[in-house]
């Protein structure tokens, strides 16, 4: 030491030092030291700094047991892929093993790294845990680590030079455990980590981009459904409606936890919680357990994700949008009204990094919470104002409407986008409350209904819920009760809804006053009236009016030709429903004739694999075998309706039809051959490519086929038969409006089929030994 402390006032000695361990201080200094063995001394206060009160990180060993995790463990379920992924990561010598858990807000990471951290530390020390939101809150916990490890250090150091020496420590030491909770930036971590030879680190953080080269990621997702009623079930006890109340959190692992404990400290059962959470989602979402922390709720929990991304306001609006959505496979196409592809395609990616959605391929997916928290108005949350939620909701309906195909929806090459779209309507419709429907809103909820009307007769009842809150919408915007021209769109299609789902009785008097009110505002030549007539025969054809249905097929033919032309699809299956009608009469023959000449310009001008084409195919099969096929006079097609829809004996109905064939003219029907039965598979195949699983057309080509099976009186043909209707009631479902009519018939014609083969019928089978 070269010079003396000297702290009078307005004094300043020159300060030197010499020699390989000297060290110099001037001014008002305490203390320095500048290795071991050298020291400074403050003579006014008499402290002596030695050399093992500030040793070499190097030097210093830790402690038998040291370790520093929250408490935040005790509950937990599940994980056990990530864990095996955390307890089989290979040991590479020279470099430290890190790896980043990396998911939504309220996912369980945290847990998750203080449950394996605490097993670590069994084995392992130091095992110490760092609130790593920042590069200063980094610093400060590598602080607490040096201080933890070498306590005199607290008093030697600065707050910086903690954190140096508790670097210096990690790099020199092995056997350690840094778990670093709540990583912001990967920025922020990267210096630590590249310094490090030995140990491991533990990340946590919502950002799921930016790791390659730094940690390994662990993606986490939700809980299973059997997980999350477990975590429900050790906080609040059983409760018969824990997995539905779970399934509506989406097994968000947080927000179950939460709703337990409200439950519990309320004592209410989940389905009242249920009951509360529908009504009052607001309040609800803000609730945590007493004393629990209030800026983790499900209502707070995204919201400094939000803050972070909020300096690009279309980011924040797209998770808005996202919101009135389904959950999953929302076409990225939806957003592009929103901007220009590179700014769309930026929000998309940040909501990405920040686990708030998931991209695959051209959709999105949104955990249901995090959409459901973004429909509920909040005041006091910038990102939640009820403004932004209806321009949201509005934007939802406009965007939605404008991806709706041009073409007629019928055509099946608009269906596969209708199919996409489909769950995404019903999502809008069940969230929108009706009273902010849009034009644009009224619109979609028409075709939607109507493609799901055309696509599977399985959709109707969800059909009809669409086009009523349609019509209701129509007659709210355009006023003239209920004979506006676009209300009566919506009622066309609801009266055919009605004859799939509530029978003729009832169907019958709703299609023929649609089709009047068609005719007076809208005149004979219009599509929409088009459209009634064919509703109106099929409904007065069912009920047994022959001469009605006639009289309509007739006029729907003629206006189709004056509207649509000779050959438009339409007029195609005008003339289709003509044919059939004369079959009902028992003009057997030139119903055939009219048919096969359909048949013939259908495939010449449609393709052979047009919907038309296939419904007339199916058509044609069926005339073939007249004998055993349901079509006959029209009191004894009345009866087999009734019966269907009844539940009556339809073996009874259906011999009825086939005595009342023979009794007008006798036909001679030619067993079905080999031949027979590929054409009606080969059409059967054609239809399952083309058309919905359980389309009409899908549906009457697997009729045709079963009965093509039963024509050929060969027992070689029973297995194919039995399969192909185990196939068609699992592609309909029980809850199908069909079901049970289509059950009935087939059991019907197998029935008579048998009867046939035995002798009763044109159709024999041959005596063998």
């Amino acid at each position: 030491m070269s010079a003396p402390f000297d702290n009078r006032p307005g004094t300043r000695a020159p300060v030197t030092a010499s020699g390989s361990s000297a060290i110099a201080a001037g001014g008002n200094v305490t203390q320095a030291l500048s290795g071991a063995g050298s020291f400074a001394l403050n003579i006014e206060k008499a402290d002596l700094v030695f050399p093992e009160a500030c040793p070499s990180a190097e030097s210093v060993d830790c402690p038998p047991v040291l370790t520093g995790l929250p408490t935040r463990a005790a509950l937990f379920v599940g994980r056990d892929d990530e864990l095996d992924v955390l307890n089989g990561a290979p040991v590479t010598p020279g470099q430290a093993s890190a790896h980043v858990l990396h998911g939504l807000g309220g996912i369980g990471k945290s847990t998750l790294a203080a449950r394996w951290a605490a097993e670590y530390s069994r084995s392992h020390a130091p095992v110490w845990w760092i609130t790593a939101s920042s590069r200063a809150a980094i610093e400060d916990g590598l602080a607490d680590l040096a201080t933890a490890l070498q306590p005199s250090l607290k008093k030697l150091l600065l707050p910086e030079q903690l954190g140096e020496w508790g670097r210096q420590w990690l790099a020199t030491h092995t056997g350690w455990l840094l778990v670093l909770d709540n990583v912001t930036s990967p920025a922020d971590v990267e210096p630590l980590l590249s310094r490090a030879n030995t140990g491991r680190f533990l990340i946590t953080s919502r950002l799921s981009t930016g790791w390659r080269g730094i940690a390994e990621p662990v993606p986490l997702g939700v809980l299973s459904r059997e997980e999350a009623v477990d975590l429900f079930t050790r906080i609040r006890g059983e409760d018969p409606d824990a997995g539905e109340l779970c399934e509506e959190l989406g097994h968000l692992p947080l927000a179950v936890a939460q709703a337990a404990a409200y439950c519990h400290e309320a004592d209410c059962p989940a389905r009242e919680y249920l009951r509360d959470l529908a009504a009052h989602p607001a309040p609800m979402y803000a609730e945590t357990e007493e004393g629990g922390d209030h800026e983790r709720t499900i209502a707070r929990i995204w919201h400094v994700t939000l803050d972070r991304l909020a300096q690009e306001p279309l980011t924040v609006r797209v998770l808005l949008i996202l919101a009135w959505y389904a959950s999953e496979g929302i076409p990225r196409t939806l957003l592009a009204p929103l901007g220009d592809p590179p700014t769309v395609r930026r929000a998309l990616r940040r909501l990405a990094a920040h686990s708030m959605i998931t991209l695959s391929g051209d959709t999105v997916t949104v955990h249901r919470l995090v959409q459901a928290v973004s429909r509920v108005e909040d005041d006091s949350d910038r990102h939640r104002l009820p403004e932004m939620i209806a321009d949201a909701r509005t934007t939802a309906m406009s965007t939605l409407a404008r991806a709706l195909p041009a073409d007629d929806i019928e055509d099946p090459s608009t269906w596969p986008v209708m199919r996409a779209l489909l769950p995404h309507v019903e999502a809008l419709a069940g969230y929108a409350p009706p009273e902010t429907d849009t034009p644009e809103m009224a619109r979609l909820l028409t075709r939607t209904g109507g493609y799901m009307l055309g696509a599977n007769p399985g959709f109707a009842s969800r059909a009809l819920a669409l086009l009523q809150r349609a019509e209701a919408d129509c007659v709210r915007m355009y006023g003239h009760g209920y004979e506006s021209p676009e209300t009566l769109r919506v009622r066309v299609k609801l009266a055919s809804a009605t004859r799939m789902l509530f029978g003729v009785g009832k169907a019958r008097p709703v299609a023929e006053q649609v089709l009047a009110d068609c005719l007076r505002v809208l005149g004979t030549d219009h599509e929409v009236t088009i459209s009634a007539q064919m509703n109106a025969l099929k409904a007065a054809g069912l009920a047994g009016d022959r001469e009605r249905a006639l009289e309509l097929a007739e006029e729907a033919h003629a206006c189709c030709v004056r509207v649509l032309g000779d050959e438009a699809p339409r007029t195609f299956e005008a003339r289709a429903s003509v044919a059939m009608v004369v079959a009902e009469t028992g003009d057997l023959a030139r119903a055939k004739s009219m048919i096969d000449a359909l048949l013939a310009d259908c495939v010449r001008v449609l393709g052979e694999e047009h919907p038309e084409t296939l419904s007339v195919r199916s058509i044609a099969a069926a005339f073939v075998r007249q004998a055993v096929f349901p079509t006959g006079p029209m009191d004894a097609m009345a009866k087999v309706v009734a019966a269907a829809e009844s539940g009556a004996d339809l073996v009874t109905a259906l011999r009825e039809v086939v005595e009342q064939l023979r009794g007008m003219e006798p036909v001679e029907m030619a067993r079905a051959t080999e031949e027979d039965v590929a054409a009606a598979e080969r059409h059967l195949e054609t239809c399952l490519r083309v058309l919905d699983d359980g389309h009409a057309d899908t549906l009457a080509a697997r009729m045709v086929l079963f009965q093509t099976y039963a024509a050929t009186g060969d027992e070689r043909y029973t297995e194919r038969a039995v399969r192909l209707f185990t196939e068609t009631f699992m592609a309909l479902g029980e809850d199908h409006p069909m079901t049970g009519m289509v059950l009935g018939l087939f059991q019907a014609l197998y029935t008579l089929a048998e009867e046939m083969s035995e002798g009763s019928g044109p159709v024999r089978t041959e005596d063998t030994d």
